[in-house]
């Protein structure tokens, strides 16, 4: 079914968490202030370290020493194996979800780089689309396919990239050394660009759901986890429980009720990962994750100033 896809469609390059906030349960409320502070300290740092470990978890992190990837262009969004009325159904959200973000989004009439798929057997349609289509994996080193294999077993996603110059420029390819080894360079190269910064930029993504996992699943839930995974290079989460915050990247692993739409840390790991500038690297979302996650969910702001 899948296989024919290629001449379809082709690619431009290639719980909510509640506030923590102190339970005033004493009656004496001279006191009130100062456990309120302690109390308050000790939840913040809980959900700091759920929120980091949560972040480290998800997030992607290239071998080589790379900025992290995002999406740089505009996205045209293709469903293929849903009907045309619950396919536009996700479109739409993913659609909102990416102008939220600053994300643009293509005209209608547009060549698809963001390609949702609705498959019966994803392992078989993944290995099928290797041998039709290379050229969706054509940026993928060995470790990142293994990787595309690992998470929930019935929900693939991955995305073609390619570096560039900070600025957006194209780069060219340079081959140096006996044996020669290739070298990403700008073009037209100069010896100043030894230390040129770079980007990565997302130039496709894919997400290949089994049908057999929709049953249950609203559009908003499919559409909202679909974003998670088009927007940011991240994996499943295994499960929900009482030392993690809710995510929509649990929808397909969790044993428990799944979150009804992406999450306060869902919107906050996409809003920290596209106000960093292009060059951060992975290590770098943590701190931003935590920080966006402080003032949407806990409700404390990191510019208010201090008597």
């Amino acid at each position: 079914m899948f296989r024919h896809l290629s001449y379809l469609l082709a690619f431009s390059a290639f719980t909510t968490s509640a506030a923590l906030s102190a339970q005033d349960d004493d009656t004496n409320h001279s006191e009130a202030p100062e456990n309120q502070i302690v109390v308050t300290g000790e939840r913040e740092k809980e959900a700091q370290q759920r929120v980091n470990e949560m972040t480290k978890a998800i997030t992607r992190r290239p071998k080589i020493d790379k900025p992290i990837a995002r999406q740089y262009g505009d996205i045209c969004v293709g469903v293929f194996g849903m009907s045309a009325d619950y396919a536009n159904g996700i479109i739409g959200q993913v659609e909102e979800n990416a102008r939220a973000l600053g994300i643009r989004v293509s005209p209608e009439g547009c060549r698809v780089n963001t390609l949702i798929a609705f498959v019966r057997d994803g392992h078989a349609e993944l290995e099928d689309l290797r041998k039709s289509a290379p050229w969706l994996f054509e940026s993928l080193l060995d470790y990142e396919y293994k990787r595309i294999l690992r998470g929930s077993g019935g929900a693939f996603a991955w995305h073609s990239t390619k570096v560039k110059e900070v600025d957006g420029k194209e780069m060219a390819m340079m081959s140096f050394g006996n044996p020669p080894r290739d070298v990403v360079v700008s073009d037209p190269f100069t010896a100043s660009n030894i230390s040129q910064q770079i980007r990565v930029d997302m130039i496709g993504s894919v997400v290949l759901i089994e049908k057999s996992l929709v049953p249950g699943k609203t559009i908003r839930q499919l559409a909202d986890y679909i974003s998670m995974r088009s927007f940011a290079s991240v994996d499943d989460m295994a499960s929900d429980g009482p030392d993690t915050t809710s995510t929509i990247l649990s929808l397909f692993t969790s044993n428990g009720p799944a979150a009804e739409g992406m999450t306060d840390f869902d919107w906050s790991y996409l809003e920290a990962l596209y106000k960093l500038p292009s060059t951060a690297h992975g290590s770098t979302v943590h701190d931003a994750a935590w920080s966006a996650y402080r003032k949407r969910a806990l409700k404390i702001d990191d510019d208010r100033t201090s008597d």
